[in-house]
């Protein structure tokens, strides 16, 4: 049952986070920090829920995404434009990346914004305040985002982080 929750959850932010629609009609045109390590093309491998129980247990669970047949690919260009296609459909946001600290060409501490009508909405229901905001840190063509999804279950902590291989 838990694992049934677990999935569900991952499913309701993959699809509002990435779901096919309309394009946003964007007013603000934000510009990523001057770091290209980030732009191209990247594929979701994993959703991954780090999570702390209300007895102090910790867990790590989440879907694989190939093995489950989902493809979902991020494009990042560096006009701020991110073209997201899961299942062959695709629909454009912004981003905007701010990186604290690097390592060479790898994002040691960073985050990435991803803006767009839907995006503000996941951002709400995860007590984020404004556009969708990941913590960013990326190594040897690895990506990982992570976002707080403590509000959206009975657990002390639960930390989504996703992982994603550059194409």
């Amino acid at each position: 049952m838990k694992q049934l929750l677990t999935y569900l959850a991952t499913a309701m932010v993959l699809l509002i986070n990435i779901a096919a629609g309309c394009g946003n009609s964007v007013k603000e045109d934000p510009q990523p920090d001057n770091f290209t390590s980030l732009l191209g093309k990247w594929e979701a491998i994993r959703a991954r829920y780090e999570i702390t129980k209300q007895d102090g247990s910790e867990i790590s669970t989440g879907p694989e995404f190939k093995s489950k047949g989902v493809v979902i690919i991020w494009e990042f260009f560096k006009d701020g434009r991110l073209k997201a296609t899961m299942d062959g459909k695709s629909r454009e946001v912004r981003w905007e990346l701010k990186v604290t600290r690097t390592n060479s060409t790898a994002i040691d501490v960073g985050t990435l914004k991803i803006i767009g009508d839907e995006e503000k909405q996941l951002a709400q229901s995860l007590g984020q305040s404004g556009d969708l905001t990941y913590n960013i840190e990326t190594k040897d063509n690895i990506m990982y985002l992570k976002v707080d999804a403590t509000s959206q279950g009975p657990y002390k902590k639960n930390i989504l982080v996703y992982t994603y291989a550059k194409l």
